[in-house]
């Protein structure tokens, strides 16, 4: 027996000769700069490893003839090293092949019958079923560490992010992932080689000496923002975030970290902040004032542009919030009210056109008041009100409304204006049941003194005239210039005719009083007619009437008279 398996021996040995002559190719032996792996790299690495993963059980079956006079009868005892080491570089596939090829083997060589796959020995059967089960067992092990493996590679090495991990006793990198070359430009082993300090950042270098030397640990999260230099010489910001954690095999302090390219984002923020210094300027320079406030209950105010300040004088320090806003700018409840329409329009409580080109009244810092006209819009979870100073256009409507509503010589309101106040006072009279009184004054000897002293005299008469007849009347009655010497008075409250009579012998007196104008001295009268309501006309033509006619009936019975219309009697 000993015979057959030295010849055995022999010729296995002559095979086993043929496999040593394998070399491994030099394309498929792993560089730092053949990152990432060609696809046909790839395919050769996996035969290789296959073909070493075949070539165990071989090598088993060489050294097992040397040794079998001293380990018979344990037919597998070096086939289960062999196994391990064929399933680990040979994978699931290389692991099932050199499983089998050692039951071959084993069975071909140390059991009897020899040169026979036959076995009738119970023994030997248990023994191939036990190294059966087992060789199982550690290629299920090895298959399920490698998927591990590679899904951990898988994630690690084809992400743009760069994984790396720091001993913090030795402060130097144990592992860099492949990503490092896109990112940075450098292999792995040349990050790996250099200082924590150029590879990673002075900061986490001096963290992990602190940590190294037990002063202090590092928090859950570390996050740093850094500009990294390339290897071509270009920069790159990065993103480095990092945590301590502790090696369960080794038991020592590890600093686990990931380095992320950020160069995009941090070219977005700063075409940001350029995009917002324009929108600034562009804001500040606009004639209208701006602010900008957030929306929710507290409504901070977070820009004001400078024309809001020179318009209304309070700086963002003085009126962080739209309530201190609301309490310096509007004294009274309805223009705060004006205010909050806006605010309400954003956040959808009324109506959008409800708040659009609304005018309101401003108390500025320095006691002023502004007329503005204000807009709102809604900008995602912020509030755009503008406020649009019309203040000078209010003044001028003002004026306008005054010039077409007042004489232009007098400044006593005109025919318009009058004809409004005395249909008021005809709607009070009807509802309240109430009477009141028109009075029609025309002045005598006026036409004398304007032929023959000239237009500005008879100017300078008529303003005379209407400063005394506002101090004959009383803080109720309403006097008007018609045109010409005419003059008109609206008498309010009055109960019976009395009272209107003691008002015109009040005007008539002052009226009759000499008038000193540029050194020149006049004397002048006037004739005063009154129709009263609802007496002498229930409305305001027919009591325009009345009352012109009464001033007419006192002007042909000598002048200088007041009239009371229907009454002829002439006071």
């Amino acid at each position: 027996m000993r015979a057959r398996v030295t010849a055995s021996y022999q010729g296995r040995t002559r095979q086993l000769r043929c496999c040593r002559k394998v070399r491994v190719p030099s394309r498929a032996r792993p560089t730092d700069d053949t990152y990432p792996m060609p696809a046909s790299e790839a395919f050769s690495r996996r035969h290789l490893a296959l073909a070493f993963a075949i070539l165990m059980p071989f090598l088993a079956l060489a050294l097992q003839l040397r040794l079998w006079t001293s380990i018979e009868p344990l037919a597998f005892v070096l086939f289960y090293p062999a196994l391990v080491v064929s399933s680990w570089i040979g994978g699931r596939s290389g692991g099932t092949i050199a499983l089998i090829l050692s039951i071959v083997l084993a069975d071909w060589f140390f059991m009897a019958p020899l040169q026979s796959l036959r076995v009738d020995d119970p023994a030997h059967i248990a023994r191939i079923v036990a190294f059966s089960l087992i060789g199982i067992l550690i290629i299920y092990a090895h298959h399920r560490f490698q998927l591990r493996t590679e899904r951990y590679q898988n994630t690690t090495e084809n992400i743009d992010d760069v994984v790396w991990v720091l001993d913090a006793e030795t402060q130097r990198l144990r592992y860099v992932s492949p990503s490092i070359v896109k990112q940075l430009g450098f292999a792995p082993a040349e990050i790996m080689a250099l200082p924590i300090e150029s590879a990673l950042t002075p900061t986490i270098a001096a963290q992990v000496r602190c940590l190294a030397a037990g002063d202090t640990a590092l928090g859950n999260t570390v996050t740093e923002e850094v500009r990294k230099t390339r290897k071509d010489g270009s920069t790159v910001w990065t993103e480095v975030v990092m945590t301590q954690a502790r090696n369960q095999r080794t038991g020592k302090q590890e600093v686990h970290g990931v380095s992320r390219n950020i160069t995009a984002r941090k070219y977005a923020e700063e075409q940001l902040k350029v995009s917002e210094q324009r929108m600034r300027k562009m804001l500040d320079n606009i004639p209208t004032a701006i602010a900008c406030c957030t929306l929710g209950s507290k409504a901070e105010i977070v820009f004001l542009n400078r024309q809001f300040v020179r318009i209304f004088g309070y700086s963002l320090d003085e009126i962080p919030d739209l309530g201190t806003w609301e309490q310096l700018s509007y004294p009274d409840e309805q223009s705060r009210r004006n205010l909050t329409l806006p605010w309400e329009m954003a956040v959808g409580t009324i109506p959008r056109e409800s708040a659009e080109g609304m005018e309101s009244r401003i108390l500025c810092k320095n006691g002023s008041m502004r007329d503005v006209l204000i807009n709102a819009d809604r900008l995602e979870d912020m509030m755009l009100v503008s406020f649009t100073d019309i203040t000078e256009r209010k003044q001028a409507e003002q004026r306008l409304r005054h010039m077409a509503q007042h004489d232009a010589l007098t400044d006593l309101p005109n025919r318009v204006l009058f004809d409004e106040h005395v249909s008021v006072a005809l709607a009070t009279a009807r509802r309240e049941g109430s009477r009141f009184g028109l009075m029609f004054i025309d002045l005598d000897h006026f036409k004398k003194v304007n032929d023959t002293m000239g237009h500005r005299i008879g100017d300078l008469l008529l303003l005379e005239v209407s400063q005394r007849l506002r101090q004959a009347v009383r803080e109720s009655d309403i006097p008007a210039r018609l045109g010409g010497d005419e003059f008109v008075v609206l008498l309010q409250h009055v109960h019976h005719a009395g009272d209107a009579l003691r008002v015109a012998e009040k005007i008539r007196t002052r009226l009759g009083e000499p008038f000193s104008i540029e050194n020149n001295t006049f004397s002048i009268s006037a004739s005063l007619g009154i129709a009263i309501y609802p007496d002498h006309g229930k409305d305001s033509i027919s009591l325009a009437r009345n009352a012109d006619t009464a001033m007419y009936h006192a002007k042909q019975s000598g002048r200088n008279a007041i009239t009371l219309s229907e009454s002829g009697a002439a006071a």
